[in-house]
């Protein structure tokens, strides 16, 4: 087959993109990626295998971001999406969440060709939480706005071949959205096993710094919604009684200077090391090097209804997991017997998660590592990705 992903964002990368891609490649189907070009690089790259086609880009930035803003209704996009299916003889596509959704649908009808929805996330919630934390200005306001958003989504729902979900919470809001459930599968954002075999640390400074202390590493967006400042506070209280205390942090956003900020002003510099930005390839050195693994994010309507790929990252490399209380990551915790739970926002209920861990950390990081092996590693979820292709392809 020549299957189209549709990606509203650059290409290299996003960790999802590559690795359903690649598994599809594998299985000897032609895979093509639109995406957008903000890093103005050529328009056409073959990478890995991949055939990876950008959109024209602009010296002027700002008009560059206008033009190639991904919006479902841009005929910039429409006419890039229908060149590639027209010149390339596409078979399938695959749309990757909610701004493009309505577009791929769209190319679909046109062309005659099955479309699968990658739903990496609950759009509309993720929407609804970002609009708490940031003020949008200019055309975020429509194309960024939650309730627009989620007309689309009403819109776009029932219209695809299948629809891939990243947990069963998000599989259950789109079967209450009318869709049949044979036409819905969960593909998670699981690791792949080679991971498991390469236990080599690589040594650096920073991670000599971390294996040195007891640390609890953090990995992702850095932005309000993600617990941050909650294990900040919590820090005075957990090294009390873990005074090797380390508070690793890997990872960028938004919210990066108001965070070193606070960490100054309450002087507990010494009890944090933050790297910030590491290549995905060498994020596992640094896991490996510490002995928890945290997902502080705040419970809300989208944390409910997605799962990140941290908790998978910290399984796979065999440390225990300290999460808040969002369902997606009880319900894997609690079934693996991985990690411990806290409640969301609560420094103290974090601070005491961590400290029980010091005390006897119950075999949780091999119990974690059992399940990925057994379960959730993308060994598995590469064969459902390539059988809903074969099978909307037949039909």
């Amino acid at each position: 087959m020549k299957i189209l992903y549709i990606w509203d964002a650059d290409y290299p990368w996003d960790i999802r993109v590559e690795k359903i891609c690649n598994s599809l490649n594998k299985f000897g189907h032609e895979v093509h990626i639109a995406s957008r070009n903000l890093n103005k690089l050529q328009q056409y790259e073959l990478i890995n295998g991949l055939h990876v086609h950008r959109m024209k880009s602009y010296s002027n930035s700002k008009l560059n971001y206008i033009i190639s803003f991904p919006a479902f209704f841009s005929p910039v996009w429409k006419i890039f999406i229908n060149n590639i299916i027209e010149i390339q003889k596409i078979n399938a596509i695959i749309v990757r969440d909610l701004p493009m959704a309505a577009a791929g649908v769209w190319a679909g009808k046109k062309y005659n060709i099955p479309v699968i929805y990658d739903m990496a996330e609950d759009y509309c919630a993720m929407i609804r939480e970002i609009w708490k934390n940031r003020k949008y200005h200019g055309v975020n306001l429509i194309v960024r706005n939650p309730y627009l958003a989620k007309i689309v989504e009403n819109y776009v729902i029932d219209k695809f071949n299948h629809i891939v979900v990243v947990t069963e919470e998000t599989r259950d809001i789109v079967i209450n959205a009318g869709v049949n459930i044979e036409n819905i599968s969960i593909i998670g954002n699981t690791p792949i096993l080679q991971i498991i075999k390469n236990t080599a640390i690589v040594k650096n400074e920073d991670i000599d710094f971390i294996k040195s202390r007891y640390g609890a590493i953090y990995t992702g967006g850095i932005t309000s919604d993600r617990g941050i400042s909650v294990v900040i506070d919590a820090l005075p209280r957990i090294i009390e009684k873990i005074p090797d205390f380390l508070f690793v942090v890997i990872g960028r956003g938004y919210a990066t200077e108001k965070y070193l900020d606070l960490i100054q002003r309450r002087k507990l510099q010494n009890f944090v090391r933050w790297i910030g930005w590491v290549d995905h390839d060498k994020l596992y050195d640094y896991i490996r090097a510490s002995k928890i693994g945290l997902i502080p994010h705040n419970v809300s309507d989208h944390t409910n209804t997605t799962i990140p790929n941290k908790i998978f990252d910290y399984m796979v490399c065999g440390i225990p997991v300290v999460a808040s209380n969002a369902v997606p990551m009880m319900r894997i915790i609690n079934e693996e017997k991985c990690g411990k739970i806290f409640i969301s926002g609560k420094s103290v209920s974090l601070a005491d998660a961590i400290i029980s861990l010091y005390k006897d950390d119950y075999g949780y990081g091999e119990n974690g590592k059992t399940a990925v092996q057994k379960k959730y590693n993308w060994e598995n979820e590469e064969i459902t990705i390539n059988k809903i292709c074969i099978y909307n392809n037949k039909q």
